[in-house]
């Protein structure tokens, strides 16, 4: 049989990580412009202890090639948010914009999987 648990207390005793409402949209912002262009295809939300991930696929069947990483409390950079590109550090900072254009910048050069006509 499985156990129970009572949600309030397991959030309070964990440290939950998550992207609020306005950095979600700015996430959604650049993935939906790279959508466009034909670039990505795909992206996935995580939340592991301490830290929530974002991120993003050429296609469902490959590893992430961008990951946007924000680090929870009990991290010595806590409330900062990591850029990731396959897996290399590009870019730490406060403020999820700078992260954000960080990534755009490094997508520019990665070539889009299909072209419109």
């Amino acid at each position: 049989m499985g156990t129970l648990f009572n949600l309030a207390q397991y959030r309070k005793a964990k440290s939950f990580v998550h992207f609020d409402r306005t950095e979600l949209m700015q996430l959604m912002n650049t993935y939906s412009r790279q959508v466009a262009s034909g670039a990505w295809r795909d992206y996935a939300i995580d939340h592991l202890d301490g830290m929530a991930m974002f991120s993003i696929f050429r296609s469902s069947h490959e590893t992430a090639i961008f990951t946007v990483i924000k680090l929870g409390a009990d991290h010595k950079n806590a409330g900062h948010f990591v850029a990731l590109h396959s897996g290399e550090k590009i870019k730490q900072s406060s403020e999820i914009q700078n992260v954000l254009d960080a990534v755009e910048k490094r997508a520019r050069k990665v070539v889009p999987l299909f072209k419109s006509r």
